[in-house]
């Protein structure tokens, strides 16, 4: 190590203090803060690792930044390049101080406290929703599309009336009540005279009790007998 790298660090451990770290005789660390050791807040920091090659200062040291508290990988980028372009003006002097410099002017003015979410990138992530939200549409709905709506639902969900059974049997039914009916005039005849002993006032209320049964709006006019039209009209 030459002279005059010996008396650049006596400098930078002067100045900086507490913040710097001679690490071993080729190598030296220094921790940057916008305010170091006050009450104001740092939200930004970096710490600076130097290791000095054999040609300096007539070459740039091997040069490694790490980022401290909030600083983002993209700030961090923007402080290297600072750093690299002063390296390389500052050639063939001791540059170590002129690099601190940068980098604490950089710190100092963006010390700022950093935002969950700029107002930008709010509205950005806004519309891409809006985008991708699918939008509805449909017919618009008036006093005519409800009212033709309304009337097909009515129409479609009507309640069906159950069709009233008429109490009146059919002459099937009347037969299949009364087996005796089923036998035919001509069956009586061979019967002879045990069926001539049935008196007609014996047989008449049967007839009359089936007969009020009978749903006479199922035969014909023709069907109908007559004498019980004529005991109505007497």
């Amino acid at each position: 190590m030459t002279e005059e790298r010996d008396m650049e660090i006596e400098a930078l451990g002067a100045i900086y203090m507490d913040s710097f770290n001679l690490i071993d005789q080729e190598s030296i660390q220094i921790t940057l803060l916008p305010n170091p050791g006050q009450d104001e807040p740092n939200y930004v920091g970096v710490i600076l690792d130097i290791k000095f090659t054999p040609d300096y200062p007539n070459e740039v040291p091997i040069i490694k930044l790490t980022p401290q508290l909030d600083l983002t990988n993209e700030q961090l980028e923007e402080i290297k390049e600072l750093v690299t372009t002063q390296a390389n003006e500052n050639i063939g002097t001791s540059m170590i101080f002129i690099l601190t410099s940068v980098i604490k002017e950089w710190l100092d003015n963006n010390n700022h406290e950093p935002k969950e979410e700029s107002e930008e990138e709010s509205e950005e992530e806004e519309e891409e929703e809006e985008e991708e939200e699918p939008v509805f549409e449909g017919t618009q709905c008036t006093m005519e599309t409800f009212n033709a709506w309304r009337k097909k639902f009515n129409e479609e969900f009507r309640p069906v009336k159950k069709e009233t059974k008429s109490t009146k049997l059919t002459g099937r039914q009347l037969f299949e009540y009364d087996a005796t009916l089923s036998i035919s005039d001509s069956k009586l005849m061979e019967e002879g005279e045990e069926t001539s002993n049935i008196s007609a006032a014996s047989i008449k209320p049967k007839i009359e009790e089936v007969a009020q049964q009978v749903d006479w709006s199922l035969f014909a006019d023709d069907d109908v007998p007559e004498d019980f039209d004529d005991e109505d009209d007497e």
